[in-house]
This record gives C-alpha cells, structure tokens and sequence, in this order.
C-alpha cells in the first residue's frame, strides 16, 4: 500500500459544496440485476496484485451472498481527484477505499454514512482491531470506515554492509548515529532520509514532543520538535552521514537502498515488493525504529473501506464492506502479503507467514495514525518546507520552525 498525494483540503471542499447543494443523483451501480442487488466497490490499487486480492475477496463474498453483485470501479489516475468529480455527481461508489490524512474532511462534510448503527447491529466487534486504525475514521463520536489494512515505519539495513562493518543494528538515537559514521565514505552515506513529516513524526514524539494539541491545534515550535529536529539536521550537516534522496542522484529513499547508496533507510512495507523488482539479491533485514530512551514512537499509514452516504442499498454495502475486513476477508490480505491485516488476529497469522516483518506489526501498538485533522495537507507541507530549509538551508531548526508555526496561525 504506497501512501498517494492527496488533494487539499479546499479543492475537496469546492469539489464536495455540489453534492451538498443537491446535483446528481443515485449511487453508482446501486441498481437491481436480474433480482440481484448490484454494488460498487471502488479502490486504487496500487498493482495488480493488489487488484486480484480484491478480486479474490469480492469472488468469495458473491458466493457466500448470491444475491448481491459487486461491480469493481478501479481508479489508476488520482484518486481523490476522481472520487471528487464522482462524489459531485453523487455517482460515487456504494463502498470505498479512504485513507486516513483525507478522512477528516470527508467525515466532516458528511459524504459518509456513520456505521455505529450498523456495526452494532451486525455484532462487529472494533475492539478486534488495532487501535490506533480505528481512532483514524472516528468523528465526533460516530465511526465512519472499518480499517482494511495498514503499514508501519521500520529500520531497513544492508546485512552485507553491517557484517562487514562489524555492526549491529542501531537500537537508539545515539547507535544510530554511530553506525551511520561507520558507512559514510567516498559518495556513500549512513541514511538516506527524504526531510518530511511522515519520516521525522517518530521523532518529535520519541523526544517528548507534538504535532498537534489535545484541541487539534498545530504545535509545530514545541520545544521538543526543536531539539529533534535539529538532531537529525546535525546528521546531515555536522556529523555529513545523511542526505536526501535528490542529492544521492535517486527519486526516493528506496532506490538510494536499492542501488546500495546508503546502509539504511527508514521505511514502509511498500519497500519488500519494490526490493524484489528492483534489487532481488540484496540481502537486508528490518528492525524497529531506534529510540531516544525508551519510549517508540511509529505512524500507521492506513485505509478504510467507507460506505457512501447516497448508497441505495446500504444493508447490502455494509455486509460487504463487513466481509472485507473480516477474518475472512483478511486471510487474503495475509496470503498476499503486501500490507499488514488491520485485525489483531490476523496480525498474529501475518506474523507466523512473514516471520521477519514482526517489527512492523510491533510497530502499530504504539503508533499514530498518519493524519492532522482537517487541514493535514496544509500541515505537512508547511512542516516539509521547514525540514528542508534547516537541511538543506542551514537554517536553525528553531527558527524553521517558529516561521512554519506563524504560517499556520
């Protein structure tokens, strides 16, 4: 599950103001097909493979349900840009694939059926699930999205670079630092980090920090961002045993691991398929992210299945969408091995299958959902640009910060 750029939040709000002024009509494939109940299921899969797990699940509800149709709607463009123009129309699927940075304006705006009705109804147990998932399409006390799947951050490192080396993978800040000393030399670094919020939030929260305040306001100057924001700008620019995948001569920091540029990255379960095509016989291993002391600190990077509030069929699209997150429909997600199963118990199966991804699903015990509330675009990009101008700049990661927090206000 590659995390996608998502639109901001004003074109979502113009885009969304048609549906709320009552243009359009009717759900797409929401119709009745020979005495069957049709329904649309719409995704972005990210590969084929991604698209036959879907498949495979769909096949298998159809069967259990005879009476009920799924039509797959596959979006390869930008999806949120499509599912706009969709929504506009109220032509949007009766099911569909939401992540979590976009969830809030979505719920908001109140394009999605609450589910709590039928999730009490239908005994779904939310507690089966991991935590954090959940929490990601919750809104004013109403669940809107059923969790399918997720991926966490871990520590990517070259077997063959640390056994020559002598080192172990690193287990804190400090290690970590150490270790990247040991592989920087000629054009090769230690690590290879894109300076972004979605790489560098584990470590404002390990140092006691905070992108956002108990009342959703952005505290981007917090003292503690301050601290770990310059830590990891002094790798780049005092101690020279980082850099940026631009300067490496590569898109991203899986092609700087790939090609062997760098020792380690910090990176998803995206990186096991793009590894296998790319660079098949490098031998790597996965950790989990090093700590300032003893308190982790992750990002859940997650996506629902959400039920259209123009459904016309909604008792259909509910046993759908609950048959697609069930353990049922999860042994598919564990069998494909691309992203992690959002239930707990499927967790435990993902891990007996794929022994060595275990870090991954630690990971999600402490972790936060990739998401800052209604204005999460406008959030992140602010902080990217002040990542940025402290690394590759040499600006005072206080003074980035303390401008990044004013353009907020």
């Amino acid at each position: 599950m590659l995390k996608r750029r998502w639109m901001t939040l004003i074109s979502l709000v113009v885009a969304i103001s048609f549906v709320l002024s009552g243009c359009g009509g009717g759900s797409e494939g929401s119709s009745e097909d020979g005495g069957k109940v049709t329904i649309t299921l719409g995704g972005a899969f990210s590969s084929p493979a991604e698209k036959k797990i879907v498949q495979e699940q769909v096949a298998a509800f159809e069967k259990e349900n005879p009476n009920i149709k799924v039509k797959l709607h596959s979006i390869t463009g930008d999806y949120l840009s499509e599912m706009q123009t969709l929504i506009a129309a109220k032509d949007e699927p009766d099911v569909y694939y939401l992540d979590s940075m976009p969830a809030p304006q979505f719920m908001k705006l109140g394009v999605l059926e609450p589910l709590d009705e039928y999730i009490k109804k239908n005994n779904v147990d939310l507690s089966a699930y991991e935590e954090s998932l959940v929490k990601a399409f919750q809104w004013e006390g109403k669940t809107y999205g059923i969790p399918k799947d997720y991926n966490t951050l871990v520590l990517f490192y070259n077997k063959k670079m640390f056994e020559e080396a002598g080192v172990k993978p690193p287990k804190t800040w400090d290690e970590l630092r150490d270790a990247a000393k040991k592989f920087s030399k000629g054009n090769k670094k230690g690590l290879a980090l894109h300076p972004s919020l979605d790489r560098y939030q584990p470590f404002l929260v390990q140092n006691g920090g905070q992108v956002l305040d108990d009342k959703g306001n952005p505290t981007l100057n917090h003292p503690a961002n301050v601290e770990a924001l310059q830590f990891i700008t002094d790798l780049f620019i005092k101690d020279k045993v980082a850099d940026t995948p631009s300067n490496l001569g590569v898109e991203w920091n899986g092609d700087a691991f790939a090609e062997e540029k760098v020792a380690m990255v910090f990176e998803g379960g995206w990186m096991i398929p793009f590894l296998k095509e790319k660079a098949p016989d490098l031998e790597y291993g996965m950790v989990e992210l090093p700590v300032k002391e003893k308190e982790n600190s992750n990002l859940a990077f997650t996506v629902a299945y959400v039920m259209s509030k123009n459904s016309e069929h909604k008792e259909e699209a509910f046993k759908l969408l609950q048959f697609l997150t069930s353990e049922k429909g999860q042994q598919y997600v564990v069998e494909g091995g691309l992203a992690l199963p959002s239930l707990k118990s499927m967790g435990e199966k993902f891990i007996e299958k794929f022994p060595e991804r275990e870090p991954f699903v630690k990971a999600v015990a402490y972790a936060e959902p990739y998401q800052y509330g209604e204005k999460g675009n406008e959030l992140v990009d602010t902080f990217n640009k002040a990542a940025e101008s402290a690394i590759l700049k040499k600006k005072p990661a206080k003074e980035a910060l303390e401008e990044a927090q004013n353009k907020l206000k």
